[in-house]
């Protein structure tokens, strides 16, 4: 940041991130029938699937931070959708797995996954000693905004 950067213009970029962000959301859900909540899963489940990962109910609640049968009725109506389907966990046949179908990653694999690599793509373009001053400053964020609503603790996930 150069010396002609103040306070302002830092909360000002911030709103800035905040917005488009939220935009880019609505603009999905538009295009997808998707309510935020659904929408907030399927890029879970996306961003999960890129990286191997499969998603148990359970993490999509934590994520959330909703009830266990809140999350049953999101799964549910993105089933019925045609966005996520069940499968058996391949080890604990008890339990199930939720992945997104081919329709959902047709629909909005392609946005979420553009946005993450033109964030990766700015991420890559800082220095370790950039990265670290970002980390500090976001990490500051992410505390106040725990410290506001402590109930609401997410775990630390890019979706």
């Amino acid at each position: 940041m150069g010396a002609s950067e103040s306070t302002e213009d830092v909360r000002t970029a911030l709103a800035r991130v905040r917005a488009a962000e939220a935009e880019m959301h609505q603009r999905i859900r538009a295009t997808t029938s998707l309510g935020e909540n659904e929408l907030r899963i399927l890029q879970l489940l996306l961003t999960r699937r890129r990286d191997g990962f499969d998603v148990k109910p359970s993490e999509i609640s934590r994520h959330l931070g909703i009830s266990s049968a809140s999350t049953t009725a999101l799964i549910d109506r993105l089933e019925r959708q045609g966005s996520v389907e069940r499968r058996t966990h391949p080890t604990d046949r008890r339990s199930i797995l939720i992945a997104p179908t081919d329709r959902a990653v047709d629909e909005v694999a392609d946005v979420v996954d553009a946005f993450a690599d033109r964030v990766a793509r700015a991420i890559d373009a800082l220095s370790v000693a950039e990265r670290a001053v970002v980390i500090g400053f976001l990490d500051a964020v992410t505390e106040a905004a725990d410290d506001i609503a402590p109930a609401r603790r997410r775990e630390r996930s890019f979706a």
